[in-house]
């Protein structure tokens, strides 16, 4: 596994606050584990939810030492402490009358020493970046997305769909938690990139691409001109993005 550069960044948008959540957190055998949560929910609700699931997930990861994609207990560890996260939103919003109905997406990367594993609920996105292409790696969890997976309806007739954005799962929303997994290996990228939808529902992956090709700028130069692409574009969610390279420099 080559070293790994981490550079991560927020802005509110254009709404009053800002319900997303990112950061990276490393485990008893120093792999690095990113997490980033997109909020779900009015008043105070999404940043409660986002910030719960991140903070406790990762102080999960920093008390494990998983070092391989291959050994069999890390999904099942994945999936179980997910829905111990969802359990505590869901108790929180079922006691708390300012809390009720908040939520959360999550997508998250573990970078072990043979390969790394993307997680996800919702339709927060991780994609990778090599030799000029751009690929999305995560399937959203999304009306839209299911109706075209299944034929329903098409690309085109998606574009004009009411509720679009209409999640089908987050945690806080369902009883039990199914989480998505990919495994990637190294080579197989330079970047992953991991973003709420207030990035991906304004910004194209062409976009994306032509901001991390530029040689002249550091991770946290492309981190902002990622976000400012959004805002340039009228993005008016909160955008949060994560940038993960390979070979970037000490941990």
């Amino acid at each position: 596994m080559s070293l790994l550069q981490y550079a991560t960044a927020t802005h509110v948008g254009k709404r009053k606050n800002n319900q997303d959540y990112a950061q990276a957190s490393y485990n008893e055998k120093g792999y690095l584990a990113a997490f980033l949560c997109d909020g779900l929910g009015g008043h105070q609700g999404g940043d409660v939810a986002s910030a719960m699931a991140v903070s406790q997930l990762g102080h999960h990861w920093q008390n494990v030492s998983f070092d391989s994609c291959a050994d069999p207990h890390l999904k099942e560890w994945i999936q179980t402490v997910i829905n111990q996260e969802n359990d505590r939103i869901l108790e929180a919003a079922d006691q708390y009358n300012d809390l009720k109905g908040m939520g959360t997406t999550i997508v998250a990367a573990f970078f072990l020493k043979d390969c790394v594993l993307i997680i996800n609920v919702g339709d927060s996105r991780a994609y990778i970046y090599k030799d000029d292409q751009m690929h999305q790696v995560t399937t959203d969890h999304s009306l839209i997305e299911e109706l075209e997976q299944t034929g329903e309806i098409t690309h085109d007739e998606a574009k004009n769909l009411v509720n679009q954005h209409m999640l089908t799962r987050s945690l806080g929303a369902n009883e039990e938690i199914k989480v998505d997994f990919y495994p990637l290996e190294y080579h197989a990228f330079h970047y992953v990139l991991l973003c709420s939808d207030g990035l991906s529902n304004f910004v194209t992956t062409n976009e994306m691409k032509q901001i991390l090709c530029l040689e002249d700028h550091s991770n946290d130069e492309k981190v902002q001109k990622l976000i400012q692409r959004a805002l340039h574009n009228d993005g008016s969610d909160n955008i949060t993005v994560s940038l993960i390279e390979q070979g970037g420099g000490d941990r």
